[in-house]
């Protein structure tokens, strides 16, 4: 369903990261935004974190995790974060949604480079 419009932030938090550890903190900010005509919810996550030597690691969030209920024209936005080994990587997945009359069906979320401000990478 292209329908539904998913946008990621990135944002390198400094503050929080340990260079001398090899510990970089990434905070993430989250759009989606309903453009169909149907009555959605969010009911699982799924992201495939990766660090600059090709590390990867796999999350999924599922029931436990707030589903929102998606009206026709509405947006949910939440926040969320990782930490790296390498001050970059990438981050990607999908995420799985329900209609109202329990379809489910999975949308992609772009790939999203993160990157220190001081890396050239």
């Amino acid at each position: 369903m292209n329908e539904i419009e998913i946008s990621v932030q990135p944002k390198y938090m400094a503050g929080s990261s340990d260079v001398y550890r090899d510990r970089y903190a990434f905070n993430y900010s989250i759009t989606i935004c309903n453009r169909s005509s149907d009555i959605i919810t969010l009911r699982q996550r799924v992201w495939e974190i990766t660090d600059g030597h090709g590390g990867t690691e796999h999350l999924s969030a599922g029931s436990s995790s707030e589903q929102p209920v998606l009206y026709p024209g509405e947006a949910y936005e939440y926040h969320s974060g990782s930490q790296l080994s390498t001050p970059w990587g990438s981050i990607e997945g999908a995420y799985e949604f329900e209609d109202s009359i329990g379809k489910r069906f999975i949308v992609d979320v772009p790939k999203l480079d993160f990157k220190a401000g001081f890396t050239l990478q």
